[in-house]
Order: C-alpha cells, then structure tokens, then sequence
C-alpha cells in the first residue's frame, strides 16, 4: 500500500482553489486471479454527504493503453474529490497492447477486451466494498465508459447503484436493469456512435463490424437516462470533458440525486455550432 499527497491547482477549466487531497495507491488481483493490478484513492479532505459512496472511474486508450493516473484521469478524479466524492481510479487489464480496437479485430476479441475490463471493475469493487457501504457508482471515458456499461447492462455487477458514460456505448441488450444512467456524447462521435451504428464506421464486412448503442440510442431504449448531448461533437469529448467544469457539476448533481433518491431522466443538447464530418449526421433524438 501506497500513500501519497497530491496538490491540486485551480486551472481553466475547474477553477478551484488550490487544495491538496489525500490519495491511496492499492494493489489487487485481477479478475483471472494471476494479474495485479492497481488502484488509486482520492478521498476529500473532509467528511461530506457523499460519505459511504464511491465513484468507480475506468480510464479511455481503446483496450490497448491509458492509465488509471494519466493527466485527464487524475484531473478529474481530483475535481470530484475537492466535491466531497470518494473516487476510485482503476486499472484494468489491456487486452488489445500492440493489437488495437479496428476494424481488422475481430469482434469476439473486442468482446472480451470490454469483458476483461468490466471483470476487473468487479474486481476492484470487490476489493473496496467495505470502503462504500451505501453503494458505488461506475464510470469511464471512452473504453472505460463502454466497460462500465457492459458491467452494469451486460454482466450486472453487483452493488452498482449508477452509471455516468462520457463518449462510451455499449452493445444493444433485450432489456435493462433498472440502473439510472448520465451520458455525456457527442452526436458527431465518429468511433463510438450516439446512436445505433457499428463501432468506428467499420464495413459491415469487415472482422471488426461491432454494432453498439451510444448515449443518444441508450436514451431511447432506457428509461433511466439523463442524457447531455453536444450535437456535431465529436470523440474528442472523451478527454476534455474531464477537464469541463460542466461535466464536474453534473455529476455532482447527478450523484446526489442517486443518493437523495430524487433522479429524473432528461434529455438535454448543448450546441457546439461546429460542422459534422457525419454524412448524414446523426439524428436527435435517435431513430430505430
């Protein structure tokens, strides 16, 4: 066990003060119980409403890099911390090292990537349980985002009282556990898709033809979403919402009203009034 004082400096986007949390760096076994994996703990300086509660965060790099404490991860773990929200940061094992997600792997392997990390995610609550005894919520950005999601509607990890998705999707399922969702998409998302369509525009051919549903598709099927679209946004969201005040507050706001038992589904648009490469683009609320 690790322990470690992290500074945080108030920047463009969080604008915080400068305030300095407490973060724990834990080792655990892996999912296949041979791999050992690491975690980081960011706890609040002081006690909050959110205490017993746990946010569970999986980082994006497509199955086959990023890290539990890159920039973009760290920061917004730190941001939700200075909120009073426990957050766990995870790593998981990376299936797809030197083989990336394309259209040329095919889709049983882009399967168990998602399977691999959302195993580990299980692992890693496992692991923490005792640390959050009113429940967790699971999250990610990107990959992270679909592994959270597929852990929640496709394996339903027990314990999970939530889900937040930035950029991630999810592939479609016959029904859903009653497991209220926050999206963050763009709907000019041109390698996880905001509404029904195969994962980074491959042929319909090709080895890697995955289909999934993104946030916008979700919204439709799911009746426990509240969803913040970002027409003609693209995937670069993954990242720089992390680092958005917008995304640090709605989650917030979102996590209280799981607590408080006050969650309403909603669907909302923020315009970015940037073209979309999307021909045609996606349509608002998404058509099946």
């Amino acid at each position: 066990m690790q322990l470690r004082l992290v500074c945080v400096i108030g920047g463009l986007l969080l604008a915080f003060e400068c305030h300095c949390a407490e973060v724990e760096t834990i080792r655990f076994l892996s999912a296949n119980g041979k791999d050992t994996l690491a975690l980081d703990i960011y706890r609040p300086d002081s006690d909050s409403e959110f205490n017993g509660w746990g946010l569970f965060f999986l980082h994006g790099g497509g199955f086959s890099g990023g890290a539990r404490n890159d920039a973009h991860s760290r920061a917004f773990a730190e941001a939700l911390a200075r909120e009073g929200l426990t957050v766990v940061s995870v790593d998981y094992r990376l299936r797809q090292i030197g083989r990336g997600f394309h259209c040329d792997v095919p889709v049983a392997d882009k399967r168990e990537a998602i399977s691999w990390a959302a195993e580990d995610l299980r692992a890693a609550i496992q692991t923490m349980e005792s640390h959050f005894p009113h429940g967790v919520i699971v999250s990610g950005s990107s990959a992270g985002a679909e592994a959270a999601l597929y852990g929640t509607y496709h394996q339903c990890i027990e314990g999970v009282k939530a889900v937040i998705s930035i950029s991630g999707a999810m592939e479609p399922v016959d029904s859903f556990v009653p497991i209220p969702l926050l999206s963050f998409h763009g709907t000019c998302d041109q390698l996880v898709p905001f509404c029904e369509a195969i994962h980074h525009q491959c042929p319909q051919d090709s080895e890697g033809a995955m289909t999934l549903w993104g946030g916008g598709a979700i919204a439709v099927k799911h009746d426990q979403v509240e969803l913040i679209a970002f027409p003609n946004a693209g995937h670069e969201l993954a990242n720089s919402l992390l680092l958005e005040r917008l995304c640090i507050e709605t989650t917030i706001k979102f996590v209280q009203s799981i607590i408080d038992h006050h969650f309403t589904p909603s669907h909302q648009e923020i315009p970015l009034y940037t073209p979309c490469a999307l021909n045609p683009p996606p349509a608002f609320p998404c058509e099946f």
